[in-house]
């Protein structure tokens, strides 16, 4: 009898995937322009929720320290500042908050990327001393760096046009 339910129990080890097979063949995958979308759309949110972080913060010290919105697994947008980063030089903060990020990639935890931070304006003919930088990666691949000049007037934060790169 026991050795009835061994091979019973083999033959239905083998016949369940096989049976389910079909199912999984079915199953839709999200297309490419789907994907492109969704992260399109996580992006947008990503660079939304970091620029209303920023903003007050930005008229009163006339940049920002280094910090990121990631995008979970479950699809919610996060912000992440690092507590010891303020007391940092800001390429040194920059760097600490890239290697966190890489750690939580690494751990599964977040699928897309948006660091936010404000550095001297390259563009020496513009009128904004100084750049808003968003670096926003995916998991999926696709990265997006995008340079917003800024001036603070009035206690008001204006941004230029941004300049985007991929």
């Amino acid at each position: 009898m026991t050795q009835l339910k061994s091979r019973l129990m083999t033959f239905l080890m083998f016949l369940v995937p096989f049976l389910m097979a079909p199912g999984y063949a079915n199953a839709q995958q999200p297309s490419e322009t789907e994907i492109k979308k969704m992260i399109q759309e996580q992006f947008e949110r990503m660079y939304q929720k970091g620029v209303d972080n920023l903003e007050d913060r930005i008229v009163v010290s006339g940049g920002v320290k280094p910090f990121a919105v990631v995008t979970d697994t479950g699809d919610k947008a996060k912000t992440i500042r690092i507590k010891q980063i303020e007391e940092m030089p800001a390429d040194v903060a920059l760097e600490v908050l890239r290697r966190s990020l890489i750690a939580l990639v690494k751990k599964g935890k977040i699928g897309a990327t948006a660091v936010f931070y404000t550095t001297a304006n390259p563009n020496k003919e513009s009128e904004a001393d100084r750049v808003l930088v968003v670096e926003m990666e995916h998991i999926f691949g696709p990265t997006l760096a995008q340079l917003v000049p800024f001036t603070i007037d009035e206690g008001k934060a204006f941004f230029g046009e941004q300049v985007v790169v991929e």
